[in-house]
């Protein structure tokens, strides 16, 4: 037999060392490569991102140079509305195609993408609900049913809109609760802002008193709010007196209506009443208000002092 040659412990020690060492390069001069694809893929996705916000921040602020007011915000609205839709779209799409480079760099994903189709398959069935979320609310923005900052009311959620989603629009109303409701859901739209809105205040004045000269003291109201520097601005046209709109049990209706700019409805109304009322008082002209009348019955008002009763029987003895 040929007795077999051991090389001393130190040297297969060395030996090991070294061939550890010349694996780990390997491995290295592999793995090095990778990662600085996967790093320049991450910042190309980062930049692509910041490129994609500073252009849709361009296209909004490009909306800004037009004179109409009317226009201007519906253009405005819409832009704001697509841009904000293009921006989640972009996040998904850019953050889609990075993690998929990525993960061809250091594995192969043609197997993995066979598995997920088979899995998007199969959760497909069980997303019908998402994709009437999503059809729906493609036709809403197509069709530009509203936009972000319209006030509007969603079956029987009501609020100005703060985000629109394929998927979701989201409402906050006027105590600051925030509504999300799905686009499959929403049945009817009922925009109260859509290019203009209409202030309508019913004025009931009393029956003793001149309608004419009522109606002429509205519509001087009228004049004098479209002259005002402030509040002229807010408004599309002078704010007309319709009339007699009913008359009540207690007072005549007198109807007037104003067309503003979007969402300045409120704000007219309220000035609108506040001039009537001073207005008023000033020409003397009588604003009814119910009035209650209390019978407390005959000696029984309060702080009254009962009569003593009469005694019949004494007077009688008497």
């Amino acid at each position: 037999m040929i007795p077999q040659l051991r090389l001393p412990a130190v040297l297969q020690d060395s030996t090991a060392f070294l061939e550890g060492a010349r694996n780990v390069i390997l491995q290295w001069e592999v793995l090095l490569p990778r990662l600085i694809q996967t790093a320049l893929v991450i910042l190309v996705a980062i930049i692509g991102y910041r490129l994609l916000k500073i252009f849709l921040r361009r296209l909004v602020e490009r909306e800004y140079a037009e004179e109409d007011p009317v226009e201007k915000r519906l253009r405005q609205q819409r832009a704001q509305t697509i841009a904000g839709l293009l921006q989640n779209v972009g996040l998904v799409v850019i953050s889609a195609i990075t993690v998929l480079t990525v993960l061809s760099a250091f594995v192969p994903i043609g197997p993995m993408l066979a598995s997920v189709g088979v899995l998007g398959l199969a959760v497909s069935f069980g997303a019908q609900s998402l994709v009437k979320d999503i059809i729906t609310g493609t036709f809403m923005l197509v069709e530009g049913q509203f936009a972000v900052g319209d006030i509007v009311r969603l079956g029987d959620v009501s609020g100005q809109v703060e985000r629109v989603t394929l998927r979701t629009t989201v409402l906050r109303d006027l105590h600051g609760v925030v509504h999300t409701v799905p686009n499959g859901e929403i049945t009817r739209v009922s925009n109260m802002t859509k290019a203009w809105s209409r202030a309508v205040l019913d004025v009931g004045v009393a029956y003793k008193e001149n309608i004419d000269h009522v109606i002429d003291v509205l519509k001087s109201i009228g004049t004098e709010l479209r002259r005002d520097h402030d509040w002229g601005a807010r408004l599309l046209e002078e704010p007309q007196v319709m009339g007699v709109e009913s008359l009540g049990d207690s007072a005549v209706v007198i109807r007037m209506a104003a067309r503003t700019l979007p969402q300045q409805q409120f704000d007219v109304a309220r000035e609108l009443r506040r001039r009537i009322k001073n207005r008023f008082d000033q020409e003397g002209i009588e604003i009814p208000f119910p009035h209650v009348t209390v019978y407390w019955g005959q000696g029984q008002q309060p702080g009254m002092i009962p009569a003593p009763a009469h005694d019949d029987a004494a007077a009688h003895l008497s």
